[in-house]
């Protein structure tokens, strides 16, 4: 096992000692379903849903067993295995990549809580720089594009905010704003994203800015949903709209509406 290395944060990729291992087809589906579940048993029917959905083959049964054999023989021995009519893959952090990202967002969570700052941010832009897009792009299946690849963006996205509120914190202004600025383009819903950069902003002295941003994604959201935004979007707009200037004591309210943002707001 400890000579293969897997990758599912962007196109699922095995390499054995450095090297690709061809990989594809339903093999690949069902590696990347497992990967997901890294060390956890998945029962054989949710795994037949990855690779033929609602159309399975005539003898489903037989079908996956050809192919769990195919994947087994291509990943060597002691890495898929079976019991009681269910599977896994048995992996490790330093050997796959989505491991490895849970592991360095924790760390990362509790330097934050302990104040060291600048080694949470280190951490944070490790676990991003693990991120390839598009996720799964190499992977034909509708459900696992539907459940996993979901997750996963969403796992991302946490995370760069994460990101950005310990470099508000730290005074990072400049980085949180380019790299918000993308995010918000991208994901002109997501009203948390949205009020860190407000927030990146008005410490800026883009008071203007600030509350353009807000109007973007209101509009977006009432344009497109039909909704307004949540009550700490709302809250956020209405501090700037009514005057308020970044000062010595913003970092406190700051983590206040950062944690009300990201643990209040609709996506």
């Amino acid at each position: 096992m400890n000579e293969l290395e897997f990758r599912v944060l962007g196109p699922v990729e095995v390499r054995r000692r450095g090297q690709p291992v061809p990989a594809g087809g339903n093999a690949l589906v069902v590696l990347a379903g497992l990967l997901f579940s890294a060390n956890t048993l998945v029962p054989a029917d949710t795994v037949a849903q990855w690779v033929w959905g609602d159309n399975p083959p005539a003898r489903p049964r037989a079908a996956l067993h050809n192919t769990l054999w195919r994947l087994r023989r291509l990943l060597g021995p002691g890495v898929l295995e079976t019991l009681a009519g269910s599977y896994r893959v048995v992996t490790d952090a330093e050997h796959l990549d989505l491991l490895r990202f849970r592991d360095l967002t924790a760390a990362a969570g509790r330097y934050a809580r302990e104040g060291a700052l600048e080694r949470a941010a280190e951490l944070l832009h490790e676990a991003l720089g693990l991120w390839r897009e598009p996720v799964l792009a190499n992977v034909d299946s509708p459900v696992l594009a539907r459940d996993m690849a979901g997750q996963l963006t969403e796992q991302h996205l946490n995370c760069r905010e994460f990101r950005a509120q310990v470099c508000l914190r730290l005074g990072w202004h400049a980085a949180v704003i380019k790299d918000l600025s993308e995010l918000v383009r991208a994901h002109p819903f997501r009203e948390s994203a949205a009020g860190l950069l407000m927030l990146a902003l008005l410490d800026s002295g883009r008071r203007a800015d600030a509350l353009a941003v807000y109007g973007a994604v209101s509009g977006a959201l009432r344009d497109d949903l039909g909704i307004d935004p949540g009550p700490a979007l709302e809250d956020l707009h209405a501090r700037i709209r009514n005057g308020a200037r970044p000062d010595g004591s913003a970092t406190s309210a700051q983590s206040q509406v950062a944690a009300a943002l990201s643990h209040g707001s609709r996506r």
